[in-house]
């Protein structure tokens, strides 16, 4: 991609560090949401619950996302993502936290999904045990706890390198042998691209039992890639705006991550037009039902603003190779992505319980708080307690120089 020649200094920033303030905010912000839920249950049970949902699913999509662009980065072998790395993993230091919330979730259960209701039954025995409780509870805690143990995986060989640098060389060409890094991040994709399709069938899909679609796990993960990306764009500029990082990251790497949140704004669309071009050509009701929820009742203006936060201004804006360095302009985009991600979750999961949009309010947004405040205590302790940079990665320097081939 890039072939800078100039000197490179770079000082180590050593583990980041955050106002007292920040920490306080976070845990006001996680004992609000904690009330708040406690509230919403006392009064509204099912609200309380779809709510627990669309925040658990939401964050989960960020850590997890984390977790798989570290893979990612492990298995191409690739350059230009060393410097900010530590971002993802950060995000992915959530994920011990999503285990034992997904328990919680497992209590409201019978809130949730209609299949849960007493005396309710598929047409066929192979789908009542498949989403009899304890299969069900099964699955999504087995998913869990592999993403959680693969993420302190690749957090742990990752910061092994700050105190034992060049360790842990990876592969230079495709035609090497892979590392052991290597390996473990392919076993992580596959049991991803599986494990990820299921619960999101399990968690959102199965709102509406009767209604399916062989496109929703790639939704889902087009949605989880652009958030991640976006994510780590948004705190890639922030904490280089706070002098955080030691002069590591430069224009060129705004350019690359805005290059890729590009790209992947334009794969979200396409993905979302082929599931409804597919159901829309079908016109089978039991298919058709869902479009027509999310598009009547004023559910349509949701769907309007997630066409133009994910696809139309992205696509347009990012395009330009100036506006790729303009951290104002990329702060915002890359803002207005992740809270569009927020909001395609609440479009998903909403309107079985709704048939006429609300504005999210106190018991949503309530609950919000309480996950942001847990994700970013455990997001800020792992950058907290950890180089900003890896350092000690044999491909850090090529990464700081833009020298990615």
């Amino acid at each position: 991609m890039h072939a800078h020649e100039e000197t490179i200094e770079i000082a180590n920033p050593g583990p980041a560090v955050f106002p007292a303030r920040v920490r306080s905010l976070l845990l006001a912000s996680t004992a609000l949401g904690v009330a708040v839920f406690v509230a919403a249950l006392l009064i509204d049970p099912q609200r309380a619950w779809y709510s627990f949902l669309v925040n658990y699913l939401f964050f989960l999509v960020l850590g997890v996302g984390g977790a798989f662009l570290v893979a990612l980065e492990y298995i191409t072998s690739a350059t230009w993502t060393v410097v900010f790395r530590r971002l993802p993993e950060a995000a992915s230091a959530y994920l011990p936290a999503a285990f034992l919330l997904g328990i919680v979730l497992l209590i409201g259960v019978p809130h949730i999904y209609p299949w849960a209701a007493p005396g309710f039954s598929f047409a066929t025995s192979s789908k009542n045990f498949w989403f009899s409780m304890p299969f069900y509870s099964a699955r999504s805690l087995i998913t869990l706890a592999g993403w959680v143990i693969f993420a302190w995986w690749f957090q742990n060989n990752s910061t092994k390198q700050d105190t034992n640098p060049g360790q842990l060389l990876p592969r230079k060409t495709f035609g090497k042998p892979p590392t052991i890094r290597g390996r473990v991040a392919a076993g992580f994709i596959v049991f991803f691209g599986y494990s990820f399709t299921i619960v999101f069938i399990d968690w959102v899909m199965s709102l509406e039992p009767q209604w399916y679609t062989n496109m929703w796990g790639p939704y889902g993960f087009a949605g989880l890639f652009e958030a991640s990306l976006a994510l780590t764009l948004f705190f890639t500029v922030l904490f280089r705006r706070h002098h955080m990082f030691g002069g590591a990251v430069r224009d060129y790497h705004y350019v690359d991550l805005a290059r890729i949140v590009h790209a992947f704004s334009i794969f979200m669309v396409y993905i979302g037009f082929a599931q409804y071009l597919l159901v829309w050509y079908a016109n089978f009701r039991e298919e058709t039902v869902y479009f027509h929820e999310r598009l009547v009742g004023g559910w349509g203006v949701v769907f309007m603003f997630l066409l133009f936060a994910k696809w139309v201004l992205p696509f347009c804006i990012l395009m330009n190779q100036k506006v790729r360095t303009n951290e104002t302009v990329l702060l915002v985009m890359s803002g207005l992505i992740v809270v569009a991600e927020w909001v395609d979750c609440y479009w998903m999961i909403m309107p079985p319980i709704h048939k006429a949009f609300y504005f999210p309010n106190w018991v949503e947004l309530g609950v919000f708080l309480g996950f942001l405040g847990i994700f970013g205590l455990l997001a800020t302790r792992y950058l907290s307690k950890h180089a900003l940079v890896p350092i000690g990665d044999p491909k850090f320097l090529a990464s700081v120089a833009g020298r990615y081939l």
